[in-house]
């Protein structure tokens, strides 16, 4: 029986380019403004869910994503499977753990080509801000948004237009007014999430008819 992955917009390509065409598998792909909403984001994917039949696990490519998963309820008899991450970064990173060695480097912004390339990036945001309100208000807004940081890091995850990518990643930084680093994404963790296996320490698994808890996050 096929396996289901519901996958954010914001890893469609490193997602595409691990998939092969013999993979047991369905893929199906979410909009990735609904991240400002969790609410809706949360709705939506339960609507996925729902609509989902035939398969004996489903997937989400997703971490807790500002709760957004939380209270999601396995269909009838089908196992959901979710990565044990806050959000998306150590999965492009390749597991939590070189996540955690990175953070000790406190006031770190982490880009993809994914985010840098949405609308709603920040440099998508400074411009409508400016605008809007004109440079010197946007620019003002931008520093009390972001001024708790220090240096932008971007991943490099083999994302076909990643050179587009890095050079809009040098201008955020450069906006911001902070460092720029790159660093190489692995992708250990999205092979795993595609193939498994699902093993508990980096995964949730939650059995037909039960919900996400918060608390399943909590890295054992």
């Amino acid at each position: 029986m096929k396996t289901k992955i519901i996958v954010c917009d914001i890893m469609r390509e490193e997602i595409l380019a691990i998939v092969k065409a013999e993979d047991p598998l369905d893929l199906s792909f979410v909009d990735l403004g609904l991240h400002k909403f969790p609410q809706k984001l949360h709705k939506e994917l339960q609507l996925v869910l729902n609509a989902s039949s035939g398969y004996s696990r489903i997937v989400i490519a997703f971490g807790l994503c500002g709760g957004a998963l939380k209270g999601l309820q396995a269909p009838p008899g089908v196992i959901l499977t979710i990565p044990r991450v806050h959000d998306c970064i150590p999965l492009f990173l390749g597991s939590q753990k070189v996540f955690e060695e990175l953070q000790k480097e406190r006031g770190t912004f982490y880009l993809t080509c994914g985010w840098v390339e949405m609308e709603k990036s920040i440099l998508g945001e400074h411009d409508m801000n400016c605008r809007k309100f004109g440079e010197k208000k946007a620019q003002r807004i931008l520093d009390l948004m972001f001024n708790s940081y220090r240096c932008i890091q971007f991943i490099h995850t083999g994302h076909p237009r990643e050179e587009a990518g890095l050079i809009k990643s040098l201008k955020t930084a450069e906006l911001l007014k902070v460092a720029h680093q790159t660093f190489q994404g692995s992708p250990r963790y999205l092979e795993k999430l595609i193939r498994g296996p699902w093993d508990d320490e980096e995964f949730i698994n939650i059995l037909p008819g039960g919900y996400i808890d918060e608390s399943d996050f909590i890295l054992r």
